[in-house]
């Protein structure tokens, strides 16, 4: 069977989804109709449920027709569309349903019956329509799902001289989260599309087929959906071009609810699986995602199911997804107050903190590329048991208009940081506390790492990264050119590597962006492995992000990057972090080629992605950030810095 993907809105796929998974049998009494409605006219079916199978809603405990309850009959003759109402029994689950029109059914492979039907209107809107060769059921305006009740269409075969033995046409997912961002308006499934499992009901020339152009709006008192009546489910033979995506509105769920232990619970509507594993119905996978008020979706980050077996009308509870929450504090400085004051929280002044490395565990070294005058740029120290901060030593050792201090690095001893306007490395010797004028490297550089004992410089205006074997007395070497790469821009592009950092295995990830010229600008980030060969791309190249909606996560390949690409660092649980412009954006892999790889914002954007409390605004578009660092004595913790003249812990909760 066809595996592609769920297109729209839930509600609507609700009933598709529904229409999907029925199949049947029936028992039937019948008096051919004559041309009028006496009693020799009268057409009766008895109906049941399909061994296994639930009725859409019980009393007593006990599955039940009910006394309002109508089917509708389609069959293969012109005028094949016939109410059958509810006439009594109802013993261990059977009833007598009557017909006295002047339709005439017939049997075989294109006649079913459809449960439950809405009677309501006048002519042609009460019964199920066809056009075009898709048949468009009228069913109930509403559906409900809870906890022991699975309430969606349900479908049967009819046969002569058989009951007639509906079931339903899905299940359900139940799907829990906990921590939902004040931000985020939807949950969505991204299924893998399932043409309509008719074959039990003989009707194997139609398949699902789903307008989906609405949402399913979550309430607290269970799930459900209400149905337009414009854009019920369509059988139809059709070739699905998409993925399902079905959406359920929790725009309505209050602060208290998306932080309570509980969480969040939307029942979402499915066909069983399109695959069978282990004889089961399963689907092969479920992406269940976000969105937010911005239209921005969250792919990737939150949840991958695979393998989840949908059983007809039982309802499938997914483990609870519990979100990141993140706490921003400002621990030093003021937002938008710049200078060179050392003092405690608050009332330190910062300007233009470039890099961030920690000096030992509790000090972290803060580079300065800006400050009083032109011949102070420092390097500072923030204590993060005290919140003091510190000037440490200038680290301008001419009195320049260019001195520029970028990021560095601590390596045996010595800090290595980068004066991006002078084009050289420094080195400040921990013990001496002295300043050391090291080497003249490349074309404004950005920052220098290590790997083992050999350097790396990223040049920005060179379009390289330069590899210093041993150190900066090493033999230096052209580690990698991106002078000749095409990011996606055709108008006399510059590519532009800004910062680097090593994963575990040992790949370089390096940033970078091409000048802006009269066509877009592509913003990337390559990994390349310890021979200098690119492993792998993150990021789709070609677009510049100029706005937050257009910081688009998701795969590699369909991700988008702003401009400020400046810290790069590997996080303690092997995922990459970036400080990007207002944002920090999170790089996770399995594969060792990245091809897997995902891209998720978790701070800022403009959207709060994951639920954050504190300082978030602080994470603004027009404040770029700088850098970013994990705390070595506590994985939970990272600093960030941005130009609003602010350092800032983030706390995952």
């Amino acid at each position: 069977m066809e595996s592609k993907v769920m297109k729209k809105s839930l509600l609507f796929f609700a009933a598709v989804a529904a229409l999907s998974l029925l199949a049947s049998c029936a028992r039937e009494d019948y008096a051919p109709a004559g041309s009028d409605n006496a009693a020799g006219n009268v057409q009766t079916l008895t109906a049941c449920f399909a061994p296994g199978e639930t009725k859409t809603a019980f009393v007593g405990g006990t599955y039940m027709w009910k006394t309002n309850d109508n089917i509708v009959v389609r069959s293969s003759n012109a005028n094949g569309y016939s109410t059958f109402k509810y006439t009594g029994g109802d013993t261990n689950g059977e009833a007598i349903f009557t017909n006295t029109s002047e339709d005439v059914i017939t049997y075989g492979q294109n006649s079913f019956a459809i449960y439950p039907a809405k009677t309501s209107g006048s002519g042609d809107s009460a019964y199920p329509k066809e056009e075009g060769g898709s048949l468009k059921p009228v069913l109930k305006d509403t559906y409900t799902w809870f906890d022991g009740n699975v309430e969606a269409p349900m479908l049967a075969r009819v046969e002569s001289g058989t009951p007639l033995e509906f079931k339903h046409l899905g299940g359900c997912l139940k799907v829990t989260y906990k921590n939902v961002p004040p931000k985020a308006t939807k949950i969505m499934v991204y299924a893998p599309v399932v043409d309509a499992d008719l074959l039990a009901a003989g009707k194997v020339s139609y398949k699902i087929h789903s307008i989906m152009n609405q949402t399913y709006n979550w309430t607290t008192a269970g799930g459900g959906f209400d149905l337009d009546p414009a854009n019920v489910p369509y059988v139809k033979a059709y070739d699905h071009s998409g993925d399902y995506k079905i959406t359920v509105n929790i725009s309505a769920a209050t602060a208290a609810q998306r932080t309570s232990d509980d969480g969040i619970t939307a029942y979402i509507p499915l066909p069983v699986g399109p695959v069978e594993v282990d004889s089961k119905n399963v689907y092969p996978q479920l992406k269940i995602w976000l969105a937010f008020a911005d239209g921005t979706e969250v792919p990737g980050s939150l949840r991958t199911a695979t393998n989840v077996q949908i059983e007809r009308a039982h309802i499938k509870p997914m483990p609870a997804i519990s979100l990141t929450k993140y706490s921003v504090e400002v621990v030093a400085g003021t937002d938008n107050t710049n200078g060179d004051t050392d003092a405690t929280g608050s009332s330190a002044r910062l300007k233009q903190v470039r890099g961030l490395e920690w000096l030992d565990s509790d000090n972290l070294l803060l580079t300065q590329s800006n400050g009083a005058d032109n011949s102070t740029r420092n390097l500072r120290k923030y204590n993060k048991t005290t919140n003091d901060v510190s000037t440490v030593v200038n680290l301008a050792l001419v009195a320049n208009n260019n001195n520029a201090i970028w990021q560095g690095e601590l390596h045996g001893g010595l800090f290595y940081v980068i004066n991006k306007g002078l084009n050289k490395v420094y080195t400040w010797n921990t013990s001496t506390n002295t300043v050391t004028d090291a080497v003249t490297i490349g074309n404004s550089p950005m920052c220098i790492r290590f790997n083992g004992d050999d350097a790396y410089v990223v040049s920005r205006n060179e379009s390289k990264v330069y590899k210093l074997e041993g150190g900066l007395t090493g033999t230096k070497t052209t580690f990698f050119d991106f002078s000749t790469l095409n990011l996606g821009s055709t108008d006399g592009q510059t590519n532009w590597p800004v910062s680097l950092c090593f994963d575990a295995d040992g790949n370089a990830l390096v940033t970078v962006g091409c000048s802006k010229g009269g066509s877009p600008s592509a913003y990337m980030i390559y990994v390349i492995d310890s021979a200098g060969n690119v492993v792998n791309t993150i990021g789709k190249g070609g677009t510049v992000a100029g706005s937050f909606a257009a910081m688009v996560d998701g795969a590699k390949d369909k991700a988008t990057f702003s401009a400020n690409m400046n810290g790069l660092r590997l996080g303690p649980d092997g995922a990459i972090y970036l400080a990007e412009r207002g944002a920090i954006r999170r790089i996770t892999h399995s594969a060792a080629d990245y091809s897997d790889a995902v891209v998720t914002t978790i701070l800022g954007g403009g959207s709060s992605y994951i639920t954050a409390v504190g300082a978030t605004a602080a994470l603004d578009w027009n404040n770029g950030g700088q850098d970013i660092i994990f705390d070595p004595s506590d994985s939970k913790v990272f600093y960030y810095t941005d130009m609003r003249y602010t350092l800032k812990k983030v706390t995952i909760e």
